[in-house]
C-alpha cells in the first residue's frame, strides 16, 4: 500500500462529527448557566453599573417643575424595574425620590400617572388607586444627590443585609 493512497476509514467525517458534538455541548452548557443565573440580582453577578446616572439636579428639577415626574422604563433584560423620579424640594439638592412606577401587583404596564391638580398619581388601569407624590408606601429607591446630579441606587436593597426597604436620602416635606 502506498504512503499516500487514501485509506479505508473516514477522517474527516470523524473530525466533523466529534466538532458537532463539541459545539452541542458547548450551547448546552452555556443554556444552562443562563437559566441558573437569570433571576440573579446584579450585585451578586458583578454586572454592569448598579446606579443610575439622572442627570443634572437643576434641569431635573426644572423639568419636573414644568411638566411632572418623570418616568424611566427598565432598559435591562429583567424589565421589573421601571422607576418614577420626583422633586419635591425647595432646592435643587433636597426633595428627591425614585419609586416603583405601577402599583405593587400589578403588571409594568399599569403605570402611575401624575394628576398635577389632585397633587398625587393614579393608576393607569384603575383611576381608584392612588399614590402620594413622594410615592410613600410603593418600593422606594435610595436617591444620592452631590456635585449637581442624581444618582439612584436600583440594588441598595439587594445589597442589604435587613430586608427592609430602602427609602430616599431626601426626606424634607414639599416646599
Amino acid at each position: 500500500m502506498s504512503p499516500v493512497a487514501p485509506s479505508g476509514t473516514n477522517h474527516v467525517g470523524r473530525a466533523a462529527a466529534v466538532a458537532l458534538m463539541g459545539i452541542i455541548v458547548l450551547a448546552a452548557a452555556l443554556g444552562l448557566a443562563t437559566l441558573a443565573f437569570r433571576n440573579t440580582d446584579s450585585p451578586e453577578l458583578g454586572l454592569g453599573d448598579q446606579r443610575f446616572q439622572g442627570g443634572r439636579t437643576d434641569r431635573l428639577a426644572a423639568e419636573i417643575a414644568d411638566r411632572g415626574p418623570i418616568f424611566y422604563g427598565d432598559v435591562s433584560g429583567r424589565r421589573d424595574r421601571d422607576i418614577i423620579l420626583q422633586h419635591l424640594g425647595s432646592t435643587e439638592a433636597k426633595g428627591w425620590y425614585a419609586f416603583q412606577a405601577a402599583p405593587v401587583q400589578k403588571d409594568r404596564s399599569c403605570t402611575w400617572q401624575w394628576q398635577a391638580k389632585e397633587i398625587q398619581f393614579r393608576a393607569k388601569c384603575d383611576r381608584s388607586l392612588t399614590a402620594p407624590a413622594n410615592g410613600a408606601g410603593l418600593p422606594q429607591y435610595k436617591v444620592n444627590v452631590g456635585n449637581g446630579r442624581i444618582e439612584v441606587d436600583l440594588n441598595a436593597d439587594a445589597r442589604a443585609t435587613t430586608t427592609s426597604i430602602t427609602t430616599s436620602t431626601s426626606t424634607t416635606a414639599p416646599g
